[in-house]
């Protein structure tokens, strides 16, 4: 089955494995979340592993806390 993957079928293989493994990241970022940079750090040293790719998306989905002093 992968052995007739030609060179730009291979190339758009990796970038889809690379946008679902930094994912989080993504997510993280484009809702501004505040430990962005960590979820990061987290997401591209542990994701490797399914436990650090699920911490980082927990953490980029998560509802933010209430800020004190504003109005809801």
């Amino acid at each position: 089955m992968f052995g007739t993957i030609d060179g730009l079928g291979g190339f758009v293989l990796v970038l889809l494995g690379v946008i679902v493994y930094l994912l989080p990241s993504f997510i993280a970022f484009n809702r501004d979340v505040e430990l962005r940079w960590v979820i990061l750090v987290i997401n591209i040293f542990l994701g490797a592993s399914l436990i650090g790719w699920l911490v980082a998306l927990y953490l980029a989905t998560r509802k933010p806390k209430p800020q004190l002093g504003t109005t809801a």
